[in-house]
């Protein structure tokens, strides 16, 4: 069995914070975050596949460092010097394409967090090598930062995510239907993610609870 996370975290239901389970594809990365006294530079990346909770994570990471949340997407330059006073979670770094405004603002900001001592986590989806940054001295920055990666999903973490991505919906299917779905759909977080959000709008527009011949139309259509 998954354990829990072990960080004293805060409640906040709807996105499911007061729970992060632990298994052999998170585990690194969790004993990581956990030891961000440490990080080298005081900042660290975390990456991972696409839903695999690197957001949830880095907002216990937060919780636990009196650390400010901001997305890349949204910098902006006149900005920057009032975002670097706390320790910060900058998200979404992945989804920057090259923007050479935000590439410019992200630079400044990690800059300015670095001469004020000011620990810092940079998330992205995938790989930081494969995220499409075209300012070369930022790229180099965060290629050189170490990386706390979430492996792809695990036998043991899949039934967990499963059922709590449907009770993050208020949903709580009989146990036929998890046996249905786990010999189904790929090992992967976002497959599982999906899955169960089809499965809730499909169950909210037909009126009908979720059962295992729901599923298999579901799957058939």
């Amino acid at each position: 069995m998954a354990e829990q996370i072990g960080f004293s975290l805060p409640v906040q239901s709807s996105e499911g914070i007061d729970e992060f389970y632990i298994s052999e594809c998170n585990k690194m990365a969790v004993n990581l975050l956990e030891d961000w006294k440490n990080w080298p530079n005081l900042k660290h990346v975390l990456s991972g596949p696409p839903a695999s909770g690197k957001t949830h994570l880095g907002r216990i990471w937060a919780k636990q460092a009196n650390a400010s949340y901001t997305d890349a997407r949204s910098l902006k330059i006149k900005n920057i010097d009032k975002i670097a006073t706390t320790a910060l979670v900058i998200d979404n770094i992945s989804e920057l394409n090259s923007q050479k405004d935000l590439e410019g603002s992200l630079f400044h900001l990690h800059n300015i967090l670095q001469e004020r001592e000011l620990p810092f986590l940079l998330i992205g989806t995938g790989s930081p090598q494969f995220w499409k940054i075209s300012l070369s001295d930022l790229r180099s920055r965060i290629e050189g930062t170490r990386n706390a990666q979430i492996g792809e999903l695990d036998d043991k973490l899949f039934p967990l995510i499963m059922a709590k991505l449907f009770a993050d919906r208020q949903m709580y299917p009989s146990p036929d239907v998890f046996e249905y779905l786990s010999r189904r759909i790929d090992r992967s977080f976002l497959s599982i993610y999906s899955i169960v959000e089809k499965i809730d709008r499909v169950s909210i527009e037909k009126k009908r609870p979720i059962t295992r011949s729901l599923v298999a139309k579901i799957f058939k259509s």
